[in-house]
């Protein structure tokens, strides 16, 4: 999806792309909204077994994700993409 919002930057049509990915290039006058297409909520679920058996690895990418993105927001997830 990042390359469609490059293309799309780049002037080379339109695209359907999440909030999150575009919000910042919305801000800045970058793309312009032509309206909003409901989609349904996207969860991302980390499962693993137990938490016993739960990985040094496992647990440190459940760290970050808690950290990055402490409530879930498409803000969030838009900065992190900006960088």
């Amino acid at each position: 999806m990042i390359m469609v919002r490059d293309a799309v930057r780049a002037g080379a049509g339109v695209a359907r792309l999440p909030i999150s990915l575009v919000g910042r290039d919305l801000t800045l006058g970058r793309l312009v909204e032509w309206g909003d297409a409901g989609a349904p909520e996207i969860v991302l679920w980390a499962l693993y077994p137990s938490r016993r058996l739960l990985s040094a690895r496992v647990s440190a990418f459940l760290d970050h994700l808690k950290a990055a993105f402490p409530t879930g927001a498409p803000d969030e997830l838009a900065a992190y993409v900006d960088g």
